[in-house]
């Protein structure tokens, strides 16, 4: 990995999210967390399986997986994720 690398990972609609956890719940590698029980935030990018089970599990549609770049070094990288407010 390194420049160029690509992933699917979970982004999540801050509108929509209602906070209540069944995401979290459903990720195995816990790479998604509940911040102050409002919404979900994907804390571990590089633990993702991109398995896409948050995104089955979300009874607001409020998770979609999107395809996203890597940027830097494979060991120093990080991925570019996207938010919406």
């Amino acid at each position: 990995m390194g420049e160029g690398s690509y992933k699917w990972l979970p982004d999540v609609d801050l509108e929509r999210c209602t906070g209540c956890g069944m995401c979290a719940e459903v990720c195995t590698p816990k790479s998604l967390k509940i911040v102050n029980s409002d919404f979900a935030v994907l804390v571990r990018a590089d633990t993702c399986g991109s398995e896409g089970h948050c995104v089955e599990s979300c009874p607001d549609d409020a998770i979609h997986m999107e395809w996203v770049e890597m940027t830097g070094e494979h060991t120093a990288g990080e991925w570019k994720t996207v938010m919406r407010l």
